[in-house]
């Protein structure tokens, strides 16, 4: 273990640490392909990648022997090795043990590995607890705490010093996984004459710490030997985006600069957690780290694409060190529970939370589900999809729930004649894990909190309109008024938006009540006909009532000013970005009610950009822009129509006309963008042409530039 020097960087140039051939893997045992430890050497080695902290050790000393000569093959050299030292709770046996007890399969382990002249170091979680932060501890308590960690440490940390190796103790959730707290255990062991100790500070157990990692790397000092980084997210703990990939996370550049303004010189990990390819999330975190020290130093190039496109969900199963295989009611298969280091079982950490850390972890940041029909509804209803039912994988035709009227896109005539391409342009992908909750009549939900203490509208500014009085979510919700959807980046900040609307006193997008106690985003369900239903009555597509909808919420999202650690879809980029929109206003997504009035749904692609961008994309879906079965004339004077309704002057009239193209021609790129990840529904999109429709659509409408002009300005009034 080589402990870091704390110098000043020289320029801005990409560190030393930052090179493949320094970084560090670790975790390949969360590998969803079967590969063996020559094929996980032999994937190391692929990715420019020369040094492993192994966790793939089984208990037979023979496939011990057989892992090493496959790294030493390979020359990938065996820098740590993970061995779990479960501190004892209260009431198990061992507790009362003042002392832990060093596995024999890890005393073996060291045997051999010294004889062979290795010298790893032994990476050691002591507790596995919940994400965020802990309950606090008294002083006296935090005390004897630190003590009996200590004493349980002792013969490890003797042990790896008769080996003259190091102990490297690392966080995995809770009390013991706390910077200060494992500072504390170091000096502890320090003072005892056991200086062969540091701190392996792993992100993905320490996002409640994102702010300040400045601060954190500073008070740890020399005892942080490693860094294990993973994609920061803001929210982490509320959304469930707990492990990503380097470079996925909306903080990763601040953490790469801290990195480097911090002189920082010691080891950097990536890992593989995930239950996905492993090399593919390695992969994904090394062009990530690379691209974002690339920026500190100035480099401007894009983004890598990303590999793995969604976190690891939920993140229960994830942290329960005993088993890798995920329950039943989760999204992804169970897999057989992978061998832990040495044939020693984790114990199963049973962590009382508070109702404070309950509701921390329950929240969310996720996308805004698309509407749900209730059993009683006329409109496309269907059978409820029970609680535990495991959400359908994303494709074209079930990327939403089939409770849902969206999943159908069903045409509304005059503006489309042809169902499929009709299809193609209203439905804009992305990337969810719906989960519907079974309508019970008179059931109610309790919440986890009043949606005002989850995340408050943000006050408006002086110039706003006087709103009116601030929403308070009900301590309950009649589960037949809701609609769901397991925690995403996107949500936390969608909450704060629609809890703005309502606030302001628009009344034409649903009313967000805060999350339910599995963390689901709850947003109100509108009841009524969506405009592309074959029952909607004649006329309620006139496009001056469009256009003066868009309008009156452009006018109510004006004033918004979101959080300050909001995330929002970044797919179709907008070439300014005035206030937040919709981005995907289209008649599947507006529902009229009963009383006539005009509801907007499904906000999840909602992100910053211009009232003309949300515009272009209005005029393709409701004039229609189509350039299959075109009806120039008729697009034109619906056109006209929409912009006569929404109030434009004629220099925002002549502003708008090259966007019309524009837009369409980003959907195009989008769709590119993500088919080359290969994941569906990207690739089963891209094959049935939906990226060919775009693209035509954009050259149609660039051609007649010159139709839409002269619709927009022949006798324009300024306004």
């Amino acid at each position: 273990m080589t402990l870091p020097s704390r110098v000043p960087p020289p320029g801005r140039g990409a560190p030393s640490w930052a090179a493949r051939d320094q970084l560090v893997a670790a975790h390949l045992r969360f590998d969803a392909i079967d590969r063996d430890a020559a094929a996980h050497a032999a994937m190391l080695r692929g990715l420019g990648l020369t040094r492993v902290i192994w966790d793939r050790f089984d208990e037979d000393p023979g496939s011990r022997v057989t892992a090493l000569d496959a790294l030493r093959r390979e020359g990938i050299a065996l820098d740590g090795i993970w061995a779990p030292h479960p501190l004892p709770d209260l009431g198990e046996p061992e507790y009362a043990s003042r002392f832990g007890i060093v596995p024999a399969g890890l005393r073996s382990l060291l045997d051999i590995a010294t004889r062979r002249g290795l010298s790893p170091d032994i990476w050691a979680p002591i507790a596995f607890d919940p994400p965020g932060a802990p309950a606090p501890l008294s002083d006296r308590g935090h005390q004897v705490e630190v003590e009996r960690a200590a004493d349980h440490l002792t013969p490890l940390v003797r042990l790896a010093h008769t080996h003259r190796l190091c102990v490297v103790l690392t966080n995995h959730g809770g009390w013991a996984g706390e910077p200060r707290t494992m500072l504390d255990i170091v000096d502890a062991l320090a003072r005892r004459g056991l200086k062969n100790v540091g701190i392996g500070l792993q992100l993905h157990h320490a996002q409640h710490h994102a702010a300040d990692l400045d601060e954190t790397l500073t008070m740890l000092g020399d005892s942080l030997v490693a860094i294990v980084v993973s994609g920061v997210d803001a929210g982490a703990e509320l959304s469930g985006r707990l492990v990503l990939p380097f470079g996925a996370g909306s903080r990763d550049r601040w953490v790469s600069h801290v990195l480097v303004d911090s002189g920082w010189n010691g080891r950097v990990v990536v890992h593989a957690v995930g239950h996905d390819d492993a090399g593919a999330r390695l992969a994904d975190s090394i062009e990530g780290l690379e691209w974002a020290v690339a920026r500190v130093a100035g480099d401007r190039s894009p983004k890598p694409t990303q590999r793995i496109v969604e976190p690891t969900w939920p993140p229960g199963w994830a942290w329960r060190p005993d088993t890798d295989a995920q329950p039943a009611s989760q999204s992804a298969p169970p897999r057989a529970p992978l061998p832990t280091p040495y044939g020693q079982p984790e114990p199963r950490r049973a962590v009382a939370r508070t109702d404070a850390a309950a509701s921390f972890v329950a929240g969310t940041h996720g996308k805004r589900p698309r509407q749900a029909t209730p059993p009683t509804s006329p409109v496309n209803a269907a059978p409820p999809v029970p609680p535990t039912a495991t959400p359908a994988a994303p494709s074209p035709a079930s990327s939403t729930s089939s409770a849902s009227p969206q999943g159908s896109r069903a045409p509304q005539a005059p503006l489309t004649r042809r169902p499929g391409l009709a299809a193609a342009r209203s439905f804009l992908p992305r990337r969810r894990r719906s989960v519907v909750l079974a309508p019970r009549p008179g059931e109610r939900i309790v919440l986890m909190a009043p949606a005002a203490l989850l995340g408050p509208p943000t006050a408006p500014s002086p110039a706003a309109p006087t709103p009116a009085a601030a929403p308070t979510a009900p301590d309950t919700i009649d589960r037949s008024r809701i609609d769901s959807e397991a925690p995403d980046p996107y949500s936390g900040a969608l909450h704060a938006l629609l809890t703005h609307l309502e606030s302001v006193g628009f009344t034409g997008a649903p009313r967000s009540f805060g999350w339910d106690d599995q963390g689901r985003h709850l947003v109100e369900f509108v009841p009524g006909t969506r405009l592309d239903d074959p029952a909607a009555p004649a006329g309620v597509l006139d496009p001056v009532r469009i256009g003066r909808f868009v309008r009156d919420m452009h006018d109510a999202l004006e004033h918004f000013v979101p959080p300050v650690d909001a995330q929002w879809f970044e797919g179709i980029p907008s070439p300014g970005q005035d206030l937040v929109v919709h981005q995907d206003l289209v008649p599947s997504n507006l529902v009229l009610r009963a009383d006539g009035t005009l509801a907007a749904i499904d906000w999840d692609a909602a992100a910053p950009g211009t009232r003309l961008w949300d515009l272009a994309h209005v005029a393709h879906s409701f004039a229609p822009l189509y350039s299959e079965d075109s009806d120039l004339r008729g697009s034109t004077e619906r056109l006209r129509g929409i912009v006569d309704g929404y109030g434009l002057d004629e220099a925002e009239r002549e502003r708008l006309v090259p966007l019309l193209a524009q837009r369409s021609a980003r959907m195009y790129d989008y769709l590119e963008t993500m088919a080359r990840t290969g994941v569906s529904p990207w690739t089963d999109l891209w094959q049935r042409g939906v990226g060919a429709v775009w693209r035509r659509d954009a050259a149609w409408i660039r051609a007649h530039e010159q139709d839409w002009r002269w619709a927009l300005l022949a006798d324009a009034v300024v306004r």
